[in-house]
């Protein structure tokens, strides 16, 4: 349905001559305008969005007009953007937007500012969010988003539960987002009333904004749920529903029973008011829309067979498997709000998630728009989460308007925001360059012509450290940018696989060479050889190479080394079946090996090789505080035994949260428990008993020097009583996840004890123990001279794992020098896991594991075309893309690289 704004009064001034002015005459490069010079003047405030009860003040800047000049401005209302433009922002609306060619005459005391070149976008709009419901940090205090007192609550309302002091608020403005659609959760098979709010004022009521279709105000929305997130209320209450068939039963009664409520209601027959009926009626009188989440295709067809049942508009949350389905959406204009995860699993409705499934929607013709469900995403990354849809095909127009123009228009709010159109609200983004890169900052966030985030100011929120003690501040890190060093080689080299020393072998040619080596990120194009699984030659600058197959690609890097990591151990499906990372039968569990429960055919195993990892360090889990002993493997073998690099590796100790009541209830329980674990185990090794004790022979190697000792600890303190524990008992610590790290780096530096970063994108405040998570850590600690790497850790829902790459790439985008963060997740890591005379660079004589790449390494957008393993391809994008969108998901078992080279089938 077309969404129509309010006829309002204005007044049209061709060049603002009625204002006594002084001339400022802008000379722009030729680029045909999209907007001609008049300057639209808003007279009379549009239909007010607040809600009848927000409280009413004057607008002291009613008059004060503000030039944006010398800006690239991306205006929605078309693909391409303005270069060099203008644009005129007066009482909160924008008054102009000028292209290149034109002269514009502004008022006297318009205050002008020179953005130098940077980018303006419309502010960013979400279509699912938790913020305010869910607030920081997560605790239960802070649980607002699931009403578990029965399945249907269409009586419960966001607004009731919205904490307008979340810092959750600052992070979206932080991230671009200005407007949201914040909901329940999807527990219940009607969850309750969402709240479309912008994120400006000091209070929910402030905050507020209606919709307008036509002459109908729209309310908000109205979340409903389908799968298995209502099944799962039932778990352990013994109350319905059980299945979907009982899903959809209870949504039919319901609004059966407020169909016969509304119909009294329009005889004028009295009846007693019911609040859990109200809102239906809305929905049946199209003042509330449905968002209604659902993953599988069936899902899907469901809750549009329900909205066609009673008539009512319909917004389809997630649609995970939507592409399957992209014909029928369109043919009856449902609209999707996506959410897009790095990698599926996490629950079996995922497990068909392609990064494809944007671009198919938006060919077919559906409405399409990207949310960031806060915090399964978060809002300080949407545009990042935007690039994943580019990387998935869809063109960057179409990726902007899904989290702007798109996403208003789902929300009926389009009439006033999600595009930078003269009249509309001055709600807009100033960013440090393109849209989707990721080298590209959030410099400025501004709602309705007021600047509500500044990131020389409000930077914390931007990358962490917002709750920090006073006068403790996250370190100031910088994006540096190292240019190619690399060394050609003799320009007349020809490489002839007719020769004997090249026969057999494989040519890789690529622009760009990164060996993780003597070169720095950047280095020059050139040709690797390999033969027989391993590197022969590298050879930088021009060369002829003739018969011998030969793989071509924009940019080569080692293959990824992921040096904590639960992928093998926990599965993608997240059911008891897949899940052997926690033995839960007692706080020690000392004698446990990640090799005895490693499962090579997992098939998260064939996502890592095709997204460029090709060596993980698997741990036991979190849960206990000695967990068991990891062990390090390939992500391309058949068996255990094929894919292993190393059986039994570091003891994993774990401290903090997680740690506690498998045993052990306080973090002094911990200690205690783990010291004297390993006491005995020092004992046992002085003077060995004649029986054999498993629990103490498992800490024996790291008492003697022979493994290092994973402790994984988030806070300060714990990380602090990790090195006093391996003082102790003379052990050499790794701390892995360390989220503030960065608290202590002179600490870590002077105690020589590397660090395994947590995931750049940890969800700053999902717990107590990550509320100063900061995307500068590794960045921080690598510039103090701790030595560090990054991992993808340990993920308990969506998505099943992180992705190494995309984690390391957002390292740099927090400031983390390029060359250092690949050596991160490449010759570091192999340093640190003992592995690096046979891996984690490009070098003669090293295994070929490589990764190739159609651009830059780091940009989310950017595709691993093949990925190499002893030099066979394991994973070929080309071929990828010959098979049915069905035969891409995740295959049910993982199949090695004996199945083929593509996500296993």
């Amino acid at each position: 349905m077309r969404r129509f704004a309010p006829l309002v009064p204005i007044v049209i001034v061709m060049s603002l001559l009625l204002v006594p002015a002084q001339r400022d005459t802008l000379a722009q490069c030729a680029t045909p305008s999209l907007f001609d010079t008049q300057l639209l003047l808003v007279t009379q405030t549009p239909f007010d969005t607040r809600g009848a009860d927000a409280p009413r003040s004057p607008n002291a800047d009613a008059d004060k007009v503000t030039v944006f000049r010398n800006a690239t401005i991306y205006t929605v209302a078309a693909d391409k953007p303005i270069e060099g433009g203008l644009f005129v922002v007066k009482g909160g609306k924008i008054a102009a937007v000028s292209g290149p060619d034109n002269a514009v005459t502004l008022p006297a005391g318009a205050e002008t500012i020179d953005l130098k070149g940077a980018t303006i976008i419309p502010g960013l709009v979400d279509t699912h969010s938790h913020v305010g419901v869910y607030s920081r940090p997560g605790v239960a205090a802070n649980s607002d988003g699931n009403e578990s007192s029965g399945p249907v609550q269409p009586g419960v309302r966001a607004i009731d539960a919205f904490n307008v002091d979340d810092p959750g608020i600052h992070m979206a403005l932080a991230g671009g987002v200005t407007t949201a659609n914040v909901m329940p959760g999807s527990g219940n098979v009607i969850g309750g009333q969402t709240v479309y709010v912008k994120y400006r004022g000091r209070s929910v009521e402030e905050m507020r904004v209606l919709g307008r279709s036509g002459k109908t105000e729209i309310v908000g929305g109205l979340k409903m749920a389908n799968g298995e997130n209502p099944k799962g209320y039932s778990r352990g209450k013994g109350v319905a529903p059980f299945t979907r068939m009982k899903i959809a039963a209870l949504q039919r009664e319901t609004f059966q029973k407020a169909k016969e409520y509304k119909a009294k209601l329009d005889a004028g027959t009295k009846v007693d008011r019911d609040i859990t009926l109200e809102p239906i009626v809305e929905v049946l009188e199209g003042k509330r829309t449905v968002h209604f989440h659902c993953h599988r295709a069936d899902d899907l067809l469901t809750a549009i067979r329900i909205s066609e049942e009673f008539g009512f508009e319909l917004v389809l949350q997630h649609a995970t498997e939507g592409y399957r389905v992209a014909d029928v959406l369109a043919k009856k204009k449902i609209p999707v709000s996506l959410t897009l995860i790095d990698a599926p699993g996490g629950k079996a409705e995922t497990m068909g998630l392609l990064e494809e499934n944007a671009a198919i929607l938006d060919k077919a013709g559906v409405s399409v728009t990207i949310n960031t469900d806060d915090s399964i995403t978060e809002s300080r990354f949407l545009l990042r989460t935007g690039a994943c849809a580019v990387r998935g095909g869809m063109s960057e127009a179409a990726a902007l308007r899904a989290v702007t123009l798109t996403a208003a228009k789902l929300l009926h709010l389009d009439h006033r925001l999600g595009s930078l159109e003269p009249g509309k609200d001055a709600d807009f983004v100033v960013l440090s360059g393109a849209p989707f890169s990721v080298y590209t900052r959030v410099e400025q966030t501004w709602i309705e012509g007021k600047k509500v985030f500044d990131e020389t100011t409000d930077r914390a929120y931007q990358v962490g450290g917002f709750a920090l003690p006073a006068g403790e501040k996250v370190p100031n890190t910088r994006l540096r940018w190292p240019g190619p060093i690399g060394k050609p080689g003799p320009k007349d080299l020809v490489l002839d696989g007719n020769s004997d020393e090249l026969k057999d072998a494989v040519a890789i040619e690529a622009d760009h060479i990164h060996t993780a080596g003597a070169e720095q990120f950047g280095g020059l194009g050139g040709v690797i050889v390999v033969k027989d699984g391993k590197v022969l030659r590298v050879h930088f600058g021009p060369a002829t190479v003739k018969n011998m197959p030969v793989h071509k690609a924009k940019h080569v890097t080692p293959g990824l080394i992921d040096p904590f990591s639960s992928v093998g151990l926990s599965g993608a499906w997240n059911i008891p079946a897949d899940q052997d990372q926690d033995e839960s039968s007692d706080p020690n569990q000392s004698e446990l090996r990640a090799l005895d429960g490693f499962n090579p055919r997992e098939p998260l195993l064939d996502f890592l090789r095709a997204t460029g990892t090709t060596i993980v360090a698997a741990t036991p889990g979190r849960q206990n505080p000695l967990a068991g002993r990891g062990g390090i493997f390939r992500t391309d073998g058949a068996t255990t035994d094929a894919a292993t690099v190393t059986a039994v590796w570091a003891p994993v100790v774990n401290l903090g949260e997680s740690a506690k009541g498998k045993g052990p209830t306080t973090r002094m329980g911990v200690a205690a428990l783990v010291r004297k674990a390993f006491a005995d185990a020092d004992a046992y090794r002085a003077k060995p008993p004649a029986a054999k004790n498993a629990k103490l022979e498992g800490l024996v190697p790291a008492l003697e020097g022979k493994v290092p000792v994973y402790f994984v600890a988030h806070r300060k303190d714990d990380i602090q009583t990790a090195l006093r524990l391996a003082a102790e008992f003379k052990l050499k610590p790794v701390i892995a996840m360390g989220t503030e790290g960065f608290r202590m780096a002179d600490e870590l530096k002077a105690a020589g004890v590397p660090v395994v970063v947590h995931p750049t994108m940890q969800r700053a405040g999902s717990s107590i123990e990550t509320l100063h998570s900061f995307t500068g850590n590794a960045a921080a600690l690598d510039a103090a001279g701790v030595p560090v790497t990054i991992c993808t850790g340990y993920e308990g829902y969506v998505p099943k794992t992180r992705i190494l790459r995309y984690e390391a790439a957002m390292a740099v985008a927090a400031g983390m020098d390029r060359d250092r963060a690949l050596r991160a997740v490449t010759i570091n890591a192999a340093k640190l896991l003992g592995i690096e005379k046979e891996y984690g660079s490009i070098e003669a004589g090293k295994v070929a594991d490589l990764v190739l790449y159609d651009g830059d390494p780091f940009e989310h957008a950017t595709h691993v075309t093949r990925t190499l393993m002893r030099g066979k391809v394991v994973y070929n994008r080309d071929d990828y893309l010959k098979l049915p969108f069905e035969r891409r998901v995740l295959p049910i078992l993982g199949g090695g690289t004996g199945a083929g080279c593509c996500m296993g089938w």
